[in-house]
């Protein structure tokens, strides 16, 4: 952090919460970074900020929307890391509709049950070999989860413009998706002066490329609300934009209580991950140790999840021992299953709904 020319801190008071990383905030500041604090309340870490912009709560999905837009209008990408590291250039299949077209909606919108079937989604090329991906078992399931720790498969070749130029590439649609967001739309909707945005865009832009990086600092003031994934996601679309990502003083840097909330996925006490990450096995998708490590690790992948047999051979041994062998499947058989939503909210619902009778 203290290698960053300049950090972006949204949704964190880390002054307080965070007092032994933002002593890196202050060292980075020392060293000639700027420091933005974007949040509703004006802390001790706003007073230290170089700049100050109180947002309305909940509105930065459209913050961040404008800067992604300031940075596309104005080609100020680090282009050559965006072609090379990023699917900017390739192609989506010609089925897929964005929110522009269909009121709102994007493409595979299934109204019975409130969730989207992801086969228009796909990318050109890839099309014969997509799954449906209905969202609603993946809802039930939190798989979504599971993609944020080693990506959706792609299977088959993927088509590219690394010109940028056509209009189904994901550069393209990201053109088109942010639009809207104009400087006159992000001070109606958060309450940020047209000016301030405008100082906090440039200055992200012009603090990053080649030879230089920024930080994207958020905390629980993003995640705790019902579209915080969406923060999350568009935040890093910035990141990977300006060339931000896995270089020295980039990346986004998720803060959060290490015992109440990191350690929910350590521990774990998720009800759809074992330690280490390692999604639950469902009842009917999972039937046995090579069927649940395959959906972990997506055949003919490359990387850490591309070890997931491995990991889970460790954990079942670690659990049963000597006991775990080959012939037996290391014991996959005494895992618990999942069979739909089995987390805290639903449980809630279905007390309500009068289903649960003890807690």
């Amino acid at each position: 952090m203290s290698n960053s020319d300049m950090i972006v801190i949204q949704g964190s008071n880390m002054a307080e919460a965070h007092p032994v990383g933002f002593q890196w905030v202050m060292e980075a500041k020392r060293r000639g970074a700027k420091i933005f604090h974007v949040d509703p309340r004006f802390t001790r870490t706003s007073a230290l900020a170089d700049a100050y912009l109180p947002i309305r709560a909940g509105t930065d999905i459209a913050l961040l929307g404008g800067v992604i837009r300031y940075i596309l209008d104005n080609e100020l990408d680090f282009r050559e890391y965006v072609v090379a590291y990023t699917n900017a250039a390739t192609i989506v299949t010609e089925e897929y509709r964005d929110t522009e077209d269909l009121h709102g909606l994007f493409s595979g919108f299934n109204d019975d049950n409130a969730s989207y079937n992801q086969s228009s989604w796909q990318y050109e090329g890839t099309e014969e070999n997509a799954s449906s991906g209905d969202t609603e078992t993946q809802r039930e399931t939190a798989a979504g989860l599971e993609h944020e720790s080693h990506g959706a498969p792609v299977n088959g070749q993927t088509q590219r413009d690394e010109t940028l130029q056509d209009p189904r590439c994901v550069y393209q649609i990201l053109k088109r998706h942010y639009a809207r967001y104009t400087p006159d739309m992000v001070e109606r909707v958060c309450g940020i002066p047209q000016q301030k945005f405008l100082e906090l865009a440039q200055a992200w832009a012009a603090n990053s490329g080649r030879e230089r990086t920024s930080m994207l600092v958020y905390s629980v003031g993003w995640t705790q609300h019902s579209v915080g994934v969406q923060y999350i996601r568009t935040g890093a679309i910035i990141q990977l934009l300006l060339g931000n990502m896995g270089r020295p003083g980039g990346g986004v840097m998720a803060l959060r209580g290490h015992a109440s909330i990191q350690g929910s996925t350590d521990v774990p006490t998720l009800f759809n991950l074992l330690p280490g990450y390692l999604p639950m096995p469902h009842h009917a998708s999972h039937p046995n140790f090579d069927e649940w490590v395959d959906s972990i690790r997506h055949p003919g992948q490359k990387g850490f999840w591309g070890n997931a047999r491995a990991y889970g051979v460790n954990l079942l041994k670690a659990y049963w021992g000597d006991a775990a062998t080959p012939e037996n499947d290391y014991c996959y058989g005494y895992l618990p299953r999942m069979t739909g939503d089995h987390g805290t909210y639903q449980q809630v619902l279905d007390m309500i709904d009068g289903k649960v009778k003890g807690y």
